[in-house]
């Protein structure tokens, strides 16, 4: 049985990267360290699900909040693997000191963490330094939720403030009273679920997995042509591709390519557990 996962916002010149600790084992969320990079997130949540499938796991953490986010995360111990994955000579010049910084020192700065951290974690003796270091963390933290608007980074920054605020005897502010979140995101994903089920309705094939197989296998490109086609007001956006890979019934498992059993060819795109209802 998994243990609760903890999340550790670590700051890294001037950035904030996430540390993920669950059954004594650090994982790195990596959407952020990929935005911080300048890098966009959904060629490299592609490129984890297709070249580091055999280690990323979905990690899903409830926030501050009270909600429940889905981080995509990699063992600490392979983070230099897909940081030295990015070639630094096919990146902006603008990015590239950044991402060099992060290829030679990032893993090492996030394992003295881990291993030396600042936070509260069992075995992280109480020290002199370590008072001083917690309120250094103490200020980053909040310059960073003033800074932050996305809002699970921002509810797990403010949940690592809590952590360090009562170590150093200090009253936790409320999260509302620093900086301030995005708006709510609309619930789109409901909306796109029963668009494919009234395409299906009108006989369009939009599941291409094969008949009985629990799977659930769409194409976002055809998808695109298919509500054009069925004039339906959803846009097929890099958002609402995000989203769906947050979606929980159906549950996403992976995104990359699949064979299409109605086409015969092969697709990219996204594969979910089908419901029990589902069918195909």
């Amino acid at each position: 049985m998994h243990t609760a996962p903890q999340l550790f916002p670590v700051p890294f010149h001037g950035d904030t990267v996430v540390l993920v600790g669950q059954d004594n084992e650090a994982y790195v969320a990596m959407k952020p360290i990929a935005t911080n990079m300048g890098l966009s997130w959904q060629g490299q949540h592609e490129k984890l699900a297709e070249r580091f499938a055999s280690v990323i796991r979905e990690i899903v953490t409830t926030g501050g909040d009270g909600k429940q986010y889905a981080m995509t995360c990699m063992p600490l111990k392979k983070l230099p693997a897909w940081l030295y994955s990015i070639s630094r000579n096919k990146v902006a010049p603008e990015l590239r000191e950044k991402i060099i910084r992060y290829q030679e020192e990032c893993d090492d700065a996030l394992w003295k963490y881990w291993t030396q951290g600042v936070a509260e974690r069992p075995g992280a003796a109480a020290t002199a330094s370590k008072q001083i270091a917690l309120s250094r963390h103490r200020l980053a933290l909040l310059k960073e939720l003033h800074r932050t608007r996305d809002r699970a980074l921002r509810s797990a920054i403010h949940e690592q403030l809590a952590h360090v605020s009562l170590a150093l005897g200090l009253s936790v502010p409320e999260l509302d009273t620093i900086g301030r979140a995005d708006p709510e995101t609309p619930d789109v994903l409901k909306a796109f679920w029963e668009a494919l089920a009234h395409l299906e309705g009108a006989g369009e094939r939009c599941n291409h997995a094969p008949p009985a197989s629990g799977k659930l296998y769409l194409s976002p490109s055809l998808l695109r042509e298919l509500f054009l086609k069925h004039r339906i007001n959803i846009e097929v956006s890099s958002s609402l591709l995000q989203l769906l890979k947050q979606s929980k019934s159906p549950a996403f498992v992976r995104a990359g390519t699949f064979n299409s059993s109605t086409l015969n060819k092969k697709l990219r795109g996204f594969i979910f557990k089908a419901n029990p209802q589902s069918s195909n």
